[in-house]
This record gives C-alpha cells, sequence and structure tokens, in this order.
C-alpha cells in the first residue's frame, strides 16, 4: 500500500512539474511575442509544443511570429499543422491567406480567403481580397463577382474601386466606370488616383477634352509618370493644342524604356506644326525603338513625308521597309508610283504595278491608274527596244 501510494505522488508530481514547467515556458514565449522579440518567442514556443503539440495558440503564435521574421515556409508549417485542429475557428485562414497572397500563389490565397469570407459574411474586405486574387488569376467574372459584393459593403474603399473599374475596362464598359468613379470622386474629390483613373477612362472612350482638362488641372499635385505625360500629350494634340502637347511628350521620354509610342506622337504633333525636320527625326527614333505591329506606320508616315521633302530614294526606302512589315497592298500602289517617278528603269515601277493590279484592294481609281500605267510602260518600252 505504501508503495501504491508513494507512485500515486510521483505521477502527480511529475504531472504538476511538467505544467508547471509549460506554463513558464508560455509565459517566457508570450513575454518575448509582446515585445516582438520572435526568434526567441519561437524557440520558446518550440519547447511548450515538445510538451503540448496540440496547442492552438501556440500553434498561431508560432506561425505569426514566423510570418512577421519572413520565415513563410516555417509560418506555413505551423499554421497547416494548426489547420487540422482548428475545425471551428479556423484561426490559420487569414495568416495562410496572406502569405500565399504574398507568394503569388493565386490559387491557394483564394482558397483561404474564401474561407474566411464564409466565417465573416458581412466582412468587405475578404471579398475585396478574393476580387483582387481571381483577378490577377485572370478570372475576370469572380473577380468582378467578389468585387461587387465587396462594394455593395462598402462603395468608400479604394481598392474596390479600382478592382471594379479594372474589370470595366478589360470589358470596355466605360459607362459603368465613370459611373463607379464619379460617385467616388464625389466623396473624395481631393484623391488625386482617382482622377488620373478618370482621365484614363475618357482617354481610352477617345474624350480627349476631358482626359487633357482632368489631367491639366492636377498639375503641381502629382508628378505625372510617363505613361501620363504621354496621355495628357496625346489629348493635347488631338484638341489642337499641339506646342503644350509636344512638351509632355517631350517629359514622358525622359527614362522611358519603350519610347516608340512617344516619338511617334512627336512626329505626329511636329507635322502638324509643319516641322518636318522634327516630325522626320521622331519617326526615325519610333524606327530604331519599334517594337510594336505599328511600325509598318512609322515606316510608311516617314516615307510620306520624305517624298514631301522631295526625297523620293530615302521614301521608296521606307515604303519597302512598310511592305516588308505589312501585307496592305497600299504600299505596292505608292512603290509603283514612286520608282515610276525616280528611277530611269520602269522595269521595277511596273512589277509593283502588275502587283497592286492583281492585289484585293478595293481602290477602283487606284487599280485603274496602276493598270493604265502599267500598260502604258510596257508599250514604251517595246517602242524604245524596237527602234
Amino acid at each position: 500500500m505504501k508503495h501504491l501510494l508513494f507512485i500515486v505522488f510521483m505521477v502527480v508530481g511529475l504531472t504538476g512539474y511538467t505544467q508547471s514547467t509549460s506554463d513558464s515556458l508560455l509565459n517566457l514565449a508570450n513575454s518575448y511575442y509582446a515585445t516582438q522579440d520572435y526568434q526567441k518567442a519561437i524557440a520558446s514556443f518550440e519547447q511548450v509544443l515538445k510538451i503540448d503539440s496540440s496547442s492552438i495558440e501556440i500553434l498561431y503564435k508560432a506561425g505569426a511570429a514566423s510570418q512577421r521574421l519572413g520565415d513563410f515556409r516555417s509560418a506555413k508549417e505551423y499554421l497547416l499543422r494548426l489547420e487540422k485542429i482548428d475545425t471551428i475557428n479556423h484561426s490559420y485562414a487569414r495568416p495562410l491567406a496572406s502569405i500565399y497572397e504574398t507568394e503569388d500563389n493565386a490559387a491557394k490565397a483564394i482558397k483561404y480567403y474564401t474561407r474566411i469570407s464564409k466565417l465573416q459574411p458581412n466582412n468587405a474586405l475578404y471579398y475585396r481580397k478574393l476580387g483582387q486574387q481571381y483577378f490577377n488569376a485572370g478570372e475576370t467574372g469572380d473577380a468582378f463577382t467578389n468585387f461587387s459584393k465587396a462594394y455593395a459593403l462598402n462603395e468608400k474603399d479604394f481598392f474596390t474601386i479600382q478592382g471594379l473599374t479594372d474589370i470595366f475596362f478589360v470589358n470596355k464598359q466605360y459607362t459603368a466606370a465613370d459611373a463607379v468613379l464619379k460617385k467616388a470622386i464625389e466623396y473624395d474629390s481631393e484623391n488625386v488616383k482617382l482622377q488620373m483613373i478618370y482621365a484614363s477612362s475618357k482617354y481610352k472612350q477617345a474624350h480627349y477634352d476631358t482626359s487633357a482638362m482632368v489631367l491639366y488641372n492636377l498639375r503641381g499635385k502629382v508628378d505625372f509618370n510617363n505613361y501620363y505625360n504621354k496621355m495628357l500629350g496625346y489629348s493635347l494634340m488631338q484638341i489642337d493644342s499641339t506646342e503644350q502637347a509636344i512638351r509632355y511628350l517631350r517629359k514622358s521620354l525622359v527614362n522611358e524604356g519603350n519610347p516608340e509610342i512617344a516619338h511617334y506622337y512627336l512626329a505626329r504633333a511636329y507635322e502638324d506644326m509643319d516641322d518636318l525636320e522634327y516630325a522626320t527625326h521622331h519617326l526615325e527614333k519610333a524606327i530604331e525603338s519599334g517594337i510594336s505591329k505599328n511600325i509598318k506606320s512609322y515606316h510608311s508616315n516617314l516615307a510620306r513625308l520624305l517624298e514631301r521633302e522631295g526625297n523620293k530614294r530615302g521614301a521608296i526606302k521606307h515604303y519597302e521597309a512598310a511592305l516588308r512589315h505589312s501585307d496592305d497592298p497600299i504600299y505596292l500602289f505608292h512603290l509603283g508610283r514612286l520608282t515610276d517617278e525616280y528611277y530611269k528603269d520602269k522595269s521595277v515601277a511596273i512589277r509593283y504595278y502588275d502587283r497592286y493590279a492583281q492585289s484585293k484592294d478595293e481602290n477602283i481609281e487606284y487599280k485603274r491608274y496602276a493598270v493604265d500605267r502599267k500598260q502604258y510602260l510596257r508599250e514604251q518600252q517595246h517602242f524604245n527596244t524596237s527602234k
């Protein structure tokens, strides 16, 4: 009996000792956690987990501490262990969603934000988060559904407004985008970013007077990046403020990684001002930096300017380049016409006229001219060789 009582006292004593040790370690870990000394906190949490491996509080705090240290691997290990235990409150879901969002893992971020949104159906934040993740994944339908839910709960949220307008822009639903933006600007008229998005909407709709007015009124409040300088410059061009347009288009070239469009717009602006030298210069620059499908237009516009300047040889060169980048038969007609005027040997012109006459171009007058001119040149060649 004495031995039995001794064993009972030993077990109770060890249990009390274990609990006391666990409590001491937990208090120490929590003190480190409170002072944001997360490395020491995690080391102490690990000691507690050796005693109690299923503690929801400890697994959550260990995961949160690892997340704050930027150690996402360890954070996910703790939180995924917690996921197997916490089947009621799902406390792991918020930090896991945040980690996967930071890692650009949209699929898993969506999984955990969906879980949170079901737990908190009246919280607009998580619908917005879902909208952003679905949009990043290219699922605009689901993105719109969630942004709409977020907007219904909180129509003042800038990020939700931005998300909705991004989708409206993708779908070319500019009227809907403008309605949301106008309401937001009425509420927060000092929000420069909202006004810039509104200017973008008007620009996309070719309402250049409005986009120019909005951006012009923002001068001094924000330093425009190259995109907005380009937008303002082009908008000003469309409302005949060419000199001001040139100012902003030139500013858009500063440290611009892809200057081709700005050079093209500048060429058009200088041509409007009859400054063919600068217009030609910027078209040449557009061609040098050109990587888009518009390069054929740069060559054809440069050819047209060179012809105006009397440089037919240069015009032929750039019409030939335009033809290499495009199957538009109109370049065949222009090449026929220019080679006809420039070269004494009309064989080249005859070939271009012939190719154009057989093309599918629907310009009846040009077709008739090409056929008649080709026939005349061949008759002249025959006449000259028969002398």
